[in-house]
C-alpha cells in the first residue's frame, strides 16, 4: 500500500504549525486567557476547561479528557477527513510561511499604532442609528469584545516574554 504522506510531512503538520495559533486564528475557535492560562472553546464537549501545551505543540480538554493534536483539531472543526485535514494543515503551513516573510518586511516599517486605533479595530459593528439593539445582540458584541481582548492580552504576553 503506498503512503499518502511521509513521515516528515506529517511531522511537519503535527509540529511546526503552532497549536494556539491554529485554534486562535486560523479555526477561529472561541478562547479566552484564565489566569493566565490561554483555553479555548473544546469541539468536543463545548467546555473551556482546556489548555495547551507549546513544547509538545498539544491540546487537551481536561473536562472530557481528550487530547488534540493539529490533525485532530483541523479533522472535527473543520468536519474533514484525515487526509483533507493534512493538506489543509499543509497548504496553510506553506501560507503562513510566506506570510511571515511578508509581514515581517511589513513591521519592520511601520510605526506604533496607538491604542485607541487598536481598539476600535476590534469592535464588533453596532446596528445603525434609530434600531434597537437586543439583550442578545448586545450579549454577542460584549462576548466578541472580551474575547478580542483576551486574545490581545495573550499576544501581548507573548511578545512580553519574547524581548525580556
Amino acid at each position: 500500500m503506498t503512503r499518502l504522506f511521509s513521515a516528515q510531512e506529517l511531522y511537519n503538520v503535527r509540529n511546526e504549525i503552532p497549536i494556539s495559533a491554529l485554534i486562535e486564528t486560523v479555526l477561529n475557535m472561541p478562547t479566552r486567557m484564565t489566569e493566565g492560562v490561554f483555553r479555548f472553546l473544546c469541539p468536543v464537549c463545548r467546555e473551556f476547561n482546556t489548555a495547551v501545551n507549546s513544547k509538545t505543540n498539544l491540546a487537551r480538554c481536561f473536562y472530557c479528557e481528550k487530547n488534540f493534536n493539529t490533525i485532530d483539531l483541523v479533522m472535527i472543526v473543520k468536519q474533514m477527513n484525515f487526509v483533507k485535514a493534512v493538506r489543509f494543515l499543509d497548504a496553510h503551513g506553506k501560507r503562513s510561511q510566506s506570510h511571515s516573510i511578508s509581514k515581517k518586511a511589513q513591521d519592520s516599517s511601520q510605526s506604533p499604532r496607538h491604542i485607541a486605533d487598536i481598539i476600535k479595530s476590534i469592535m464588533p459593528a453596532k446596528p445603525g442609528a434609530g434600531h434597537l439593539e437586543s439583550i442578545e445582540s448586545i450579549s454577542t458584541r460584549v462576548l466578541c469584545i472580551e474575547q478580542k481582548l483576551e486574545q490581545m492580552i495573550h499576544k501581548l504576553e507573548i511578545i512580553s516574554k519574547a524581548i525580556t
